[in-house]
């Protein structure tokens, strides 16, 4: 059960519950505000953005005092304080004068100051009730008792086999973490760690990891006092907190495995070391094991987390991040010291091969990997045919009250490819790095104008800095994921948490705010449920020249325990700027399903296909899992339940969501991608049942087996040179496209992707100068080994790429190739089918089918 105050988000509008569009100004009909029961405003108005927004005046009846200052307003009730500037971004939406009065959104203001907000569609009135809250004193609590978590996973989980415990699910909490806020867990060494799960934190949430100093005795009474237990519950993230025996810390040797036991759990998800081809490595379990012999899957694991550390914690921690950066978003140390030239010296040596034990394909010996590496160097795809170390990795780091000369801060400078000279105290990364990990990022950076690269490396003068402080430097990065270098990915992160924690709460009532019909696969109707809708602006995220809106839409449209209630979904909407000046018949929208456990949310940040739409101009459709037999993980339904999934996320993008933001979709040009299981999942889908609704898909790292539906499909598929090898699930994936055998997955896929589109282009089977020349073009220079079979008029419409130094990972980059692929075909309501060499930007669409 969860332990926190529920809050109850504002209802969207009646029109658009009714699945309409209004034009947003002063100019529409009022909207009557209503103050625990009495009309405080009747000049309210509905805006662009879906808001309420009310004359600063109505602050009066809720029992706010403010000032107004040219074209700001400041309100101020028992210490909370919270100012709006016309023009400046309020929330969700922005502060407006109109015709000389200052108007600000009802519900942020409502929500800042403690009110409950809702609509009244019958009424048309927006209402509040309550009254201001109190503020809450920033000092630290009591002695804090934690729960135990051998005795809570004992007491709350049931056996799934003679060693295996399942968390109970509450269909109602859509996808958030199951255990309660403050825990405790004693490991086998006797040593200890805290947890805390912040209100409404996710499956697959970010975790911060956070080291505290000698001394401590209640650790609850130090992050409170430091502001995390604040930054968690705002954020709905977690902390896991590591603890000195005996309240103090030995040295980082003789706290290794300490670290190590610990860690272990929070990354989760049985992938291992992948630096040598023996054993010794990190064990990752995502398992905590309990006093029954039984374990119990707690995390399904982010496998990249935030590290931050204090006082004399700060060497033990540096010590485990510089030897495992590839685990390490960023990090963070606050008046601690080095952990010494010696330790780092050491720690920057190891290598890392071609050897991925990450639980799938064990990769290429040395000698193979080696002569990838040289391939890639003559190419220029590659700076260097060396090894990666770990003094090649760059790691986003935070220095409170270190000097400069320090020797972790030359270190990470050193590791972070910075610029010598510091702007603000900060040592920004050489925009040319050649580090792997943010070639990808940076080429990005480049492109929209940066002088930098991603990474940094920030010195700040003081002993201490608030949680809110070192959270607003970590939280803008993100990683994806660790086991293998050359394809780990650092990159931006964007903000647009506050707006799934609001549609989570929201959507906890079960209440619909509108609902739709559609044809469900097997033929028979059924209604989609919009839950919750919430949204929340990114200004130019990462720099770019673009700014656009993230909408955090829950809905429902299936009963998974068989209740009679519809059971919640949610998918994260991304619909940039550039969409509302796309041409034509509107912006594309392409259907993104992430991988097998990852969360909506966190392959958004991971996946950079926000970045792809504020270039491109398309809308993106995040898929969310579920969680299917334990609250511990998630993953999908069958194939019946991920075709109605994505019916019912177009209906909503189609007829709600896109009309919210005042973008026109192009439905004829929706596009499928993923990565994993969630592409197989938009493989399997666009090749059955689904054809009828997409133009195309491209998507990484596991085909489809599936090629029923009766039309053709354009299709792009790219795997790793390292990815899954599973011959005894006939899914081998590291097999080349013209090795024929029984578990030869992408042979299969390829011939059947090709009978599929009508192209007739035979080989001798193992024989790769005979499956070349069947290829219509290919490519076998850089990264990206591409070959690409075309139809009738010479149209490209089955594309296969083999990315070199690359395991199973999320590569951002791929989704760049697979985006080239998509957008030149349309599939119109006719069920024709158009192929555009220019992207449809010129008037050359040419039939296909």
């Amino acid at each position: 059960m969860k332990l926190y105050r529920k809050l109850t988000a504002l209802c969207l509008s009646a029109a658009l519950a009714a699945g309409m569009a209004i034009t947003a100004s002063a100019d529409v009909s009022p909207v009557r505000v209503v103050v625990n029961g009495e009309t405080a405003s009747n000049s309210a108005y509905i805006n662009s953005d879906w808001r309420t927004m009310v004359p600063v005046e109505t602050a009066e009846a809720m029992g706010i005092a403010y000032t107004v200052e040219g074209d700001s307003v400041t309100f101020t009730a028992n210490g909370i304080s919270q100012t709006y500037t016309a023009g400046s971004a309020a929330g969700d939406t922005v502060a407006t004068l109109v015709d000389g009065t200052l108007y600000v959104p009802f519900y942020h203001l409502a929500q800042t100051f403690g009110f409950q907000a809702s609509w009244d569609s019958a009424a048309k009135a927006a209402s509040a009730t309550g009254s201001v809250a109190e503020e809450t004193p920033d000092v630290p609590s009591a002695v804090t008792a934690s729960i135990n978590l051998n005795e809570y996973l004992l007491e709350n989980t049931e056996k799934t086999n003679e060693t295996t415990r399942a968390l109970p699910i509450d269909r109602t909490e859509v996808n958030e973490h199951p255990v309660p806020g403050y825990l405790s867990y004693t490991l086998a060494s006797d040593r200890t760690i805290k947890l805390y799960v912040g209100e409404h934190a996710a499956l697959r949430a970010y975790i911060t990891v956070i080291a505290i100093p000698n001394g401590v005795s209640d650790t609850y009474a130090f992050l409170e006092e430091q502001g995390w237990i604040k930054q968690a519950e705002t954020y709905g993230e977690l902390l896991f907190v590591l603890e000195p025996a005996n309240g103090t810390w030995g040295t980082p040797a003789e706290e290794a495995a300490y670290l190590n036991d610990c860690l272990a759990e929070t990354i989760g998800n049985t992938a291992f070391d992948t630096r040598t081809s023996s054993g010794g490595g990190l064990v990752q379990t995502g398992r905590f094991a309990l006093s029954d012999g039984t374990v119990c899957p707690v995390f399904t694991g982010h496998s990249c987390n935030y590290y931050v550390g204090y006082g004399e914690g700060c060497a033990v921690l540096e010590s485990w991040t510089a030897n495992n950066p590839t685990y390490v978003i960023g990090q963070a140390f606050v008046g601690g010291t080095s952990v010494g030239d010696s330790v780092l010296k050491t720690a920057s040596a190891r290598t890392y091969n071609g050897i991925n034990t990450g639980s799938y394909y064990p990769g290429l010996d040395d000698a193979a990997f080696s002569t990838v590496l040289e391939k890639m160097a003559q190419d220029g795809a590659a700076e260097s045919a060396s090894f990666i170390t770990n003094a090649d990795i760059p790691v986003p780091t935070l220095f409170v009250g270190y000097q400069d000369g320090d020797a972790s801060v030359e270190y990470w400078k050193d590791v972070n490819d910075t610029v010598d000279t510091a702007v603000g105290g900060v040592y920004h990364q050489r925009l040319d790095s050649d580090a792997w990990q943010t070639k990808y990022a940076n080429s990005n950076a480049k492109s929209w104008g940066a002088q930098y690269g991603i990474s940094q490396v920030k010195l700040v003068d003081g002993s201490a800095m608030s949680a809110s402080d070192i959270r607003s430097f970590l939280a803008g990065y993100t990683r994806y994921t660790n086991p293998f270098a050359y394809s780990n990915a650092l990159g931006i992160r964007t903000d647009y948490y506050m707006a799934t924690k609001a549609a989570r709460t929201a959507a906890e009532s079960g209440t619909a705010i509108s609902s739709f019909t559609f044809e469900g696969q097997s033929g028979e109707q059924k209604t989609v449920e919009l839950r919750a809708l919430e949204s929340v602006r990114l200004n130019n995220p990462g720099g770019s020249k673009t700014s656009g809106t993230v909408y955090s839409c829950i809905a429902a449209f299936n009963d998974y325990d068989g209740n009679g209630v519809l059971d919640p979904r949610e998918t994260v909407m991304y619909i940039p700027d550039s969409a509302k000046t796309y041409g034509g018949d509107g912006a594309p929208v392409v259907v993104v399903f992430p991988g097998n456990t990852q969360a909506a949310a966190t392959f958004m940040d991971c996946s950079m296909w926000w970045a792809i739409a504020n270039d491109e101009g398309c809308v993106v459709i995040i898929m969310g899992e579920y969680c299917k037999t334990s609250a511990a993980g998630l993953t999908y339904g069958d194939t019946a339940d991920s075709a109605d999934f994505s019916r019912a996320a177009l209906l909503l993008m189609e007829n709600v969501v896109s009309k919210q933001d005042g973008v026109q979709v192009d439905m004829s040009r929706v596009y499928g991608s993923g990565h994993s299981l969630g592409c197989r999942t938009v493989q399997t889908l666009t090749h059955t049942s689904e054809a009828g609704d997409y133009a195309a898909v491209g998507s990484t790292s596991f085909p489809n087996t599936d090629f029923t539906a009766d039309d053709i499909m354009p299709s792009y598929l790219l795997i790793g040179q390292a990815d899954i090898s599973e011959p005894d699930r006939n899914n081998d994936l590291v097999k080349d496209p013209w090795t024929v055998s029984d578990d030869s997955a992408i042979y299969n896929w390829v011939v059947n992707a090709q009978k599929m589109n009508g192209i007739d282009a035979p080989f001798t089977a193992n024989d790769h100068d005979s499956f070349l020349e069947a290829c219509s073009e290919y490519s076998e220079t850089g990264r990206y080994y591409t070959y690409t079979w075309n139809g009738e008029n010479d149209i490209p419409l089955v594309q296969f790429t083999r990315t070199l130094a690359r395991e199973h990972n999320c590569y951002p980059e791929e989704f760049r190739l697979a985006w080239d692929f998509l957008e030149h075909y349309r599939l119109d309501e006719d069920g024709t089918r158009y192929y555009s060499a220019s992207a449809f930007a010129q008037d050359d669409a040419v039939k296909i089918s």
